[in-house]
């Protein structure tokens, strides 16, 4: 048990120590009165306060904790051995910096609730973020501070025992468009193919001919993640997209045979999980997201509680409160579509902090790290340089036992046009990722 003193509490405080000692370092603590501190003999005690107080890991704290309102913060990095630091305190405690201030402006996505400069989807730009224009949005930075924190609690507790965590990977696929002609309907593959004609594109008119003499369907590239999940014996998520028919909602029609036949192919997978995969539609109409949800429980015979957002459509808290509306409690759509990286600043499951409501909500939030649209059409990467910038995360987080969460998409396995020889990007990172530290 690690043993707190501070001279305020707050829920701030209380869920930003969940985040820390309860989701990263898997070990309990409690919070105490500073009589109960000062008598607490052969435990881990950290003093969060500005009290001089002896025997114990001190830190001073920040405000940010222990405020009501929102204000926006300027962010001052400093950096010891290769770790940013900000939040500065004065006076003689441990690091220097709260680290328990930034944990919470990190995972809160605190920033985000000061919406500007949106790009053309009305998201929050990395190249906006904190951690972008201070050069760490490529660190877990709140592991690495928790860690650090460990390392600091075993040199003066060295008989304090830390449960053992371990590296994760989740492989998750989004089906936006779950066939490129299959079940698209003769109205919508002949205006289609119209486009095509009109506006002369070899390879669009290949890939149709190829479907009509040999059914071959580029988008279909099911089979070939089924056979690497077996190879490397991953749990896979798919996150479906069963919205209206709309200009940035494609997918086949939830009641097409194709779509209902996938679905069930899917779920026959013990070792596949499944969750919705909110249309683009429904950021502008929540009511949506009740009727996807319900159209894909139909479709799968079981209660879906996990989704992820289509087009990464994340809004600070509206989204996430839309999602507990409509009973989802796991989220994975925390990450960037511009850039790689850490958005929150963590690899490890955390829950949703409602800053208005000030309250802990019951959401988890599990980031994800790599997209493939982000290496190839974002940061225009070859699938050489792909690689290697996969490789490092993935090694990044080894480090940290944390989890690493991959997004690919069927259609980008299609080996066509811009996707062309991307297989080997995801076959590579599947067996990196699943390989043991």
């Amino acid at each position: 048990m690690i043993v707190i003193y501070s001279e305020n509490i707050s829920n701030r405080l209380i869920y930003t120590f969940n985040v820390i000692f309860k989701y990263i370092l898997k070990t309990s603590y409690k919070i105490v009165d500073l009589q109960t501190f000062e008598n607490s003999k052969n435990q881990v005690c950290i003093n969060y306060s500005s009290k001089k107080l002896k025997d114990c890991i001190s830190i001073i704290p920040h405000t940010i904790l222990f405020e009501k309102d929102i204000n926006k913060q300027l962010i001052s990095t400093e950096w010891k051995n290769d770790i940013p630091y900000f939040f500065k305190t004065n006076g003689n405690s441990l690091f220097g910096f709260d680290i328990f201030a930034s944990t919470f402006f990190m995972v809160t996505r605190y920033e985000e609730y000061f919406p500007e400069n949106l790009d053309n989807h009305n998201r929050f730009k990395a190249e906006d973020s904190s951690a972008y224009k201070n050069n760490f949005l490529n660190l877990p930075v709140v592991n690495l501070w928790a860690l650090d924190l460990k390392k600091e609690i075993a040199k003066i507790y060295p008989n304090y025992n830390f449960l053992q965590t371990k590296y994760n990977y989740i492989n998750s696929i989004d089906i936006d468009v779950a066939y490129a002609y299959k079940g698209k309907g003769v109205f919508r593959l002949f205006a289609s193919f119209v486009k095509s004609v009109i506006t002369f594109n070899k390879s669009e008119l290949k890939n149709r001919f190829k479907f009509v003499l040999k059914k071959r369907d580029i988008y279909n590239s099911y089979d070939f993640i089924t056979k690497l999940q077996e190879k490397y014996n991953t749990t896979n998520y798919y996150f479906i997209n069963l919205g209206d028919y709309a200009k940035f909602d494609k997918n086949v029609h939830y009641k097409s045979k194709e779509i209902q036949q996938l679905i069930e192919k899917i779920t026959l997978n013990k070792k596949n999980k499944i969750g919705i995969h909110p249309s683009y539609a429904s950021n502008k109409n929540s009511i949506k997201i009740e009727i996807e949800k319900k159209r894909l429980e139909k479709l799968t015979n079981q209660r879906i509680t996990s989704s992820r957002q289509h087009f990464l459509m994340l809004s600070f808290p509206n989204t996430y409160e839309n999602l507990l509306k409509n009973n989802i409690t796991h989220d994975y759509t925390m990450g960037y579509a511009s850039k790689v990286g850490f958005r929150a600043g963590i690899c490890t499951t955390f829950p949703f902090f409602n800053i208005p409501k000030d309250k802990e909500e019951n959401l988890l939030i599990t980031p994800f790290q790599i997209m493939d649209g982000t290496l190839n059409n974002y940061e225009n990467l070859n699938p050489e340089q792909a690689i290697e910038k996969i490789n490092t995360i993935i090694t990044t987080i080894k480090k940290v036992n944390g989890t690493f969460v991959s997004l690919w998409h069927n259609s980008s396995l299609s080996e066509t046009n811009e996707w062309e020889n991307w297989t080997i990007v995801y076959e590579t990172l599947v067996k990196n990722a699943s390989g043991e530290k």
